[in-house]
C-alpha cells in the first residue's frame, strides 16, 4: 500500500468494523478525501480494496455502499462458532497429525513475531495468519460436516477484520490463547482443547463487542 492509501483503508476499515456507518450507506469519495485531507486517488484505492475485504459493494447508479453487518450477524456468528469451534478443537486433539500441530504452532508463532515487528502491514498480516490459524485448526479436526458448516462463519469479514480495534496487548493475549489450545492437542486431550477454543472465543466477543460500542 501507499502511505495515503493505508492510511485511508485503515481508517475506513476501523468505522466500518466499528458499525459507524449504516448499512446500505453510500461512501462520497470527495467527502471522504476532504474529510482526510488527501485527494480522491488514494480514497478510490482504499475503497477497492475494502470492496475485496466484502465490507464495501458496488451498486449500479449509487456507487460505494456499505455492505448490512448488524449486531444481530455478529452475536449469530460467535453464538454459533461458540458452539461448533470448541467441538472442532476437541476433534483436532484427536485425529489432526503431529505436522498438522507443528504448523499451527509455527503460524502462530510468526503471528507473535508479527505482532512485535514494526512493519508496515503488521494488521493486515496478524489478521491474515490469525484466519489461517483458525481455518488449519478447523481443517485439522478431519470432518467435512465441521467444514461446511463453519466455513462462512470463520472466514465472516466483520470478523476477521477485528484486528483493526485491537490494541498490541489485546493482539498478543490472542496467540497466547492459541498456544493454550495447541497445547491442548500436543497432549491429545479432548476436553482441554474445547474448553481453551470456548474460552478464546468467549473472550475475543467480549473484547471485540466492547471495542465496537467504543469506537462507535
Amino acid at each position: 500500500m501507499t502511505r495515503a492509501r493505508d492510511v485511508v483503508y485503515r481508517a475506513l476499515k476501523r468505522q466500518l468494523m466499528s458499525g459507524a456507518f449504516l448499512p446500505g450507506q453510500r461512501l462520497r469519495e470527495e467527502h471522504i478525501a476532504k474529510g482526510m485531507g488527501v485527494s480522491r486517488t488514494p480514497v478510490r484505492s482504499a475503497i477497492q480494496q475494502l470492496v475485496t475485504d466484502g465490507l464495501i459493494s458496488f451498486e449500479e447508479r449509487r456507487g460505494a455502499v456499505v455492505i448490512g453487518w448488524t449486531d444481530r450477524d455478529v452475536d449469530d456468528a460467535f453464538d454459533i462458532r461458540c458452539l461448533l469451534e470448541p467441538y472442532a478443537s476437541g476433534a483436532a486433539a484427536t485425529y489432526a497429525s503431529v505436522n498438522e500441530i507443528d504448523e499451527l504452532e509455527k503460524t502462530n508463532e510468526e503471528m507473535w513475531a508479527t505482532i512485535q515487528s514494526n512493519r508496515h502491514d503488521r494488521i493486515e498480516q496478524v489478521q491474515r495468519l490469525n484466519n489461517q490459524f483458525h481455518n488449519a485448526l478447523i481443517d485439522a479436526a478431519h470432518s467435512a460436516q465441521i467444514r461446511a458448516v463453519l466455513n462462512g462463519l470463520v472466514d465472516m469479514p466483520i470478523l476477521i477484520g477485528s484486528f483493526y480495534l485491537y490494541s498490541i496487548e489485546d493482539m498478543q493475549r490472542s496467540v497466547e490463547h492459541h498456544r493454550q489450545i495447541i497445547a491442548a492437542l500436543r497432549s491429545r486431550n479432548k476436553q482441554l482443547a474445547e474448553v481453551a477454543m470456548h474460552y478464546h472465543l468467549t473472550a475475543t466477543r467480549a473484547n471485540y463487542q466492547t471495542l465496537r460500542k467504543q469506537h462507535q
